[in-house]
C-alpha cells in the first residue's frame, strides 16, 4: 500500500483525532520518547505479521481474556488494524500520512471540558467477595499472587468529551503512554505505564512493574521505603520471574536490569527492566507470549485466570489487555491498557486493579485501586 506523505505540524495531536468524528480511530503519544501516531478511518484489518509489511503502521489491540461476554465491549480487541489517515510525529519529523485521497487537515482548538460527574455503582460487596475468593486460594497454596480488578461506573450530567480527556491524559502522564480507540461510539482511554513488549531490532525489552505506593496524602510513602518493603519486593520479584523464563523459552540471551522506581503522578512502583536478544519472532508474537504477566494476572497463570474469570464481577474487556503499534518493518510497541476507562455518551467505566499476596490487606488494595483510578478522574 502506497500512502502519500505530506509535512503537517498541529499544535495538539487531539486536532488530528477531531478531524475523524464519524470514523474509527486510534490515538497513541508516547511521553518516553516523544512519538505521536494518530490513526483514522480502517483501511484494512490485518490478517496476520506478513500481511503487516503493506502497511506504514499498524495497530494491534486485544482483550484481556479469550472472550468477552459483556455487550458493551462486542466487535472490540482480537485484531491488527491499519487505517488510511495518520498524524504522525517521530525522530523530529511532524507529518500526515494518507492512502488514496488525502482530507484538508484542520488545527483545530481542542476543548478543555470540566465535567460534572458521580459515581454511580457500588463494588465493595463484589470486591470483598473477590478478595476472600483469592485469600483462600493464596491461603490453600494454589497460587501466590491473583491481580483482582475493579469496574466503577460514572455518570455525568453530559456526554464525555473524549477530545478534552485524551489531552488532559497527555497533559497530567509523563513517562506514560496515553491511548484511544474509538469504534462504534464507544472509546477506550488510559494512560499506561508499563510496557509488555518493545521490539526494536533484535532488541525484545518488556518492564516487570509491580509494587505500588502513594506519593501524596496521609498514606505517602518515600522511594526508600517501597524500595525495602517485603510485601512489595515479593510480589514484584514474581513478576520479573515470570517474564524472564518467558524469555528463556525463546532465547538464552538475556539481561536483567537493577530494581528501580518508576515515578508517576500520585504513585511510585518498583520497576526492573529486562532484555533480550532474539529474531524469531514478531512484535505480537512476544505479546501473546508475555500476556499475561504476573502484573495483571497472577501466579502461577492458569489457575489466577481460572479464578478471576469464576469471581470477578466484571468483563476485563480491554483492560489490562495488549495495545500498541508495529511500523512497517516490524518494530513497535505494546503496552497493557491500565489506567483505562470505557466512555459510551454519558457513561464512563473505569478500571483499576492491584497484586494480591499473602500479606494483602482487602481494604488496602480497595484505597490502591482508588488511587490508581485518579489517572481517570483527575482527566474528567
Amino acid at each position: 500500500m502506497i500512502y502519500n506523505k505530506v509535512p503537517l505540524q498541529l499544535n495538539n495531536p487531539v486536532a488530528f483525532w477531531l478531524n475523524f468524528p464519524d470514523e474509527e480511530r486510534v490515538f497513541w503519544v508516547d511521553r518516553q520518547s516523544d512519538r505521536i501516531v494518530v490513526g483514522a478511518k480502517r483501511l484494512a484489518t490485518v490478517q496476520d505479521d506478513e500481511d503487516r509489511h503493506n502497511y506504514a503502521y499498524v495497530f494491534y489491540g486485544d482483550t484481556f481474556f479469550e472472550q468477552s461476554k459483556d455487550p458493551k465491549w462486542a466487535g472490540m480487541g482480537h485484531e491488527m488494524i491499519a487505517f488510511t489517515h495518520y498524524y504522525i510525529v517521530e525522530n523530529g519529523e511532524s507529518f500526515y500520512l494518507h492512502a488514496g485521497e488525502g482530507m484538508k487537515i484542520e488545527d483545530f482548538a481542542v476543548p478543555r471540558i470540566r465535567h460534572n460527574y458521580k459515581e454511580t455503582s457500588d463494588d465493595k460487596a463484589d470486591w470483598d467477595r473477590l478478595m476472600t475468593a483469592i485469600a483462600n486460594g493464596i491461603n490453600g497454596g494454589e497460587m501466590t499472587k491473583v491481580v483482582s480488578s475493579r469496574e466503577v461506573e460514572f455518570t455525568s450530567e453530559t456526554s464525555y468529551n473524549v477530545a478534552s480527556i485524551l489531552a488532559n491524559l497527555v497533559d497530567n502522564n509523563p513517562n506514560c503512554f496515553i491511548f484511544g480507540y474509538e469504534k462504534d461510539r464507544r472509546t477506550f482511554v488510559g494512560a499506561s505505564p508499563e510496557i509488555l513488549v518493545r521490539h526494536r531490532g533484535s532488541e525484545i525489552l518488556s518492564y516487570a512493574l509491580a509494587g505500588t505506593a502513594s506519593k501524596d496524602g496521609p498514606n505517602a510513602w518515600t522511594k526508600e521505603q517501597l524500595l525495602s518493603d517485603k510485601k512489595n519486593l515479593f510480589e514484584h520479584n514474581i513478576v520479573r520471574d515470570r517474564i524472564v523464563n518467558t524469555m528463556k523459552q525463546i532465547t538464552p540471551d538475556i539481561t536483567v536490569g537493577e530494581t528501580g522506581i518508576m515515578e508517576l503522578a500520585h504513585l511510585y512502583h518498583l520497576r526492573t527492566i529486562i532484555t533480550a536478544k532474539d529474531s524469531t519472532k514478531s512484535l505480537v508474537e512476544w505479546a501473546k507470549l508475555l500476556h499475561p504477566t504476573p502484573a495483571l494476572g497472577g501466579e502461577p497463570r492458569e489457575k489466577a485466570m481460572a479464578l478471576l474469570e469464576t469471581y470477578e464481577a466484571h468483563e476485563r474487556g480491554m483492560y489490562a489487555a495488549p495495545f500498541g503499534f508495529m511500523k512497517d518493518m516490524g518494530d513497535g510497541i505494546v503496552v497493557v491498557a491500565i489506567r483505562s476507562a470505557l466512555i459510551m455518551d454519558n457513561i464512563l467505566y473505569a478500571y483499576a486493579g492491584c497484586g494480591v499476596v499473602a500479606d494483602s490487606d482487602a481494604d488496602e488494595e480497595y484505597i490502591e485501586t482508588n488511587n490508581k483510578m485518579r489517572t481517570i478522574l483527575d482527566a474528567l
